[in-house]
């Protein structure tokens, strides 16, 4: 072992060569180092943004099966008619079906469900004890207005004429997990409209309607459908927007969220629902989920689908930091092979005559490569250790502005997406309509990725850069195998060489 001695004795005798081969051999590492800590950081995220960005599984009407097949009825009818009814035939109402309420429980119950929000839309007008809120001149348009304020309900009891009700009543199963409401709207008194509220009058209302009808939780009123039967509503909760509200119009102060039974009630059926929002565990799991629910809707006229590209964004944005981390390690450790090989090579050029000395004294070749491996091999324990201390300020300091270049390539390609001309009078997809419509379904737009959302910002928001065990111990491997390389391509040199050869010369 009189080979690891000589390696000990020369790397104190030069010292100032000694410091810089540490010099150079950490900073490789640190990068290398950086790399690896990236790398997990993203992986990491990534797993993290499975619930942060989350996913959501829409159950909704498909609108072309139901269009596709009123036109094929119409078609008949006109067909079948004379010709002097012929155009008359041609034109139809739309009937947006209802899926039973039983169905979309099922659905709730199916594996990675976190929580499921279902909604019906219905119309009532004002019977004693409230006013809608209305603007100056909403006599000479309460058509429009209301119109707007029935949004997707007032569409869907038909697609042929607007309704003239007062108020738009959303039933809801959980008000709280509903993202077209938490989006844009908060409880600002009072609680949400739950589960256990069904069979129960208990209604949410917006605060402005509150206040000029001087309601405050506990309060009651009354409403009456269109057969003028009443409902006396009980206020559990007040809500108003938020800060990140897009409303342009009063409408949506005239719509209130009570138990799907009131809905229903108002609309004279039972136990239906219009759609079903289902927010999933894990969003890799959306695609099996999707099939599971087709299977138990079984019904042409619903579509499931899924509503990821929150998550999906995020994911991308942090697998090419990750893959970028990677290419760092490989191009680093290859490169910083090299460069320590060459430098190990002018070490052996200069030391050829020692070399000669004790090949002639008899030390194998072995030994000598040995001794030049362990002088490498105790400037890397230093510059391991150097590397660990400075990786995490080096890592955090590349993962995030790589995380902020992702972020602003991800939110500029989604704000062009945005900005691509419509085809309703040149809107774009990314804008809501104004009143209810913009509120209620507007939202439900951003809800299912138009945009970046919070919770996607969240997630991209920045790296958990740590420095952990398993990190250290792959970097002592790589080190090591960054050693061995460079002293392996030093010693052709010293295999080669001929202790005669060496001392003559």
């Amino acid at each position: 072992m009189d080979f690891i001695r000589r390696a000990w004795l020369f790397t104190k005798a030069k010292i100032g060569r000694t410091i810089l081969l540490i010099v150079a051999f950490s900073a490789i590492l640190i990068f290398v180092l950086s790399g690896l800590i990236i790398n997990s950081a993203a992986n990491v995220s990534i797993d993290n943004a499975k619930k942060s960005a989350g996913a959501t599984v829409s159950l909704s009407v498909n609108m072309q099966n139901v269009i596709k097949e009123a036109q094929n009825s119409a078609t008949s009818s006109s067909s079948s008619s004379s010709s002097d009814t012929a155009e008359a035939g041609k034109r139809f109402n739309i009937d947006l079906p209802t899926i039973s309420e039983t169905t979309a429980e099922k659905i709730a119950k199916l594996d990675g469900v976190k929580s499921a929000s279902f909604t019906y839309q219905a119309q009532a007008s004002a019977s004693s004890g409230i006013e809608k809120v209305s603007t100056s001149s909403s006599s000479s348009s309460s058509s429009t207005d209301t119109q707007a304020a029935g949004g997707f309900g007032g569409r869907e009891g038909g697609m042929g004429g607007a309704s003239q009700e007062d108020f738009t009543i959303s039933g809801t199963n959980d008000l709280a997990a509903s993202t077209s409401f938490t989006d844009s709207y908060k409880i600002s008194s009072g609680r949400a409209i739950k589960d256990s509220d069904e069979g129960t009058n208990n209604v949410v209302i917006e605060s402005t309607l509150a206040s000029q009808n001087s309601l405050k939780v506990g309060s009651t009123f009354t409403i009456k459908d269109s057969n003028d039967k009443t409902y006396k509503m009980t206020v559990v909760g007040i809500y108003t927007t938020t800060s990140s509200s897009t409303e342009s119009s009063i409408q949506y102060m005239n719509t209130m969220y009570t138990a799907l039974s009131v809905a229903n009630s108002i609309k004279g059926t039972t136990g239906k629902v219009s759609n079903a929002t289902y927010s999933m565990e894990n969003p890799a799991q959306a695609d099996t989920f999707v099939k599971a629910a087709n299977k138990l809707v079984n019904d042409s006229n619903f579509q499931v689908s899924k509503n990821d590209q929150a998550y999906q964004n995020v994911k991308s944005s942090l697998n090419n930091v990750a893959s970028f981390a990677r290419n760092i390690v490989l191009i680093v450790a290859i490169a910083g092979a090299i460069i320590l090989a060459l430098i190990v090579m002018l070490m052996v050029r200069e030391r050829r005559f020692e070399i000669g000395v004790l090949m002639s004294l008899g030390e194998s070749k072995l030994k000598i490569i040995g001794q030049f491996f362990f002088e490498l091999f105790m400037v890397m324990i230093v510059s391991v250790g150097i590397a660990s201390a400075a990786g995490n300020v080096v890592g955090n300091v590349v993962g995030q502005q790589l995380l902020k270049q992702e972020t602003t390539q991800t939110t500029t390609s989604t704000n062009n997406m945005q900005g691509a001309p419509g085809e309703n009078g040149g809107k774009t997809e990314g804008q809501r309509p104004s009143g209810n419509a913009g509120g209620f379904m507007g939202r439900a737009g951003g809800a299912i990725g138009f945009g970046q959302s919070a919770s996607e910002a969240k997630a991209l928001e920045k790296l958990n850069i740590k420095t952990s065990v398993s990190e250290i111990l792959l970097l002592v491997a790589i080190a090591i195998l960054i050693t061995l390389i460079a002293v392996g391509l030093a010693s052709i040199g010293i295999l080669r060489l001929n202790p005669k050869q060496v001392l003559t010369n």
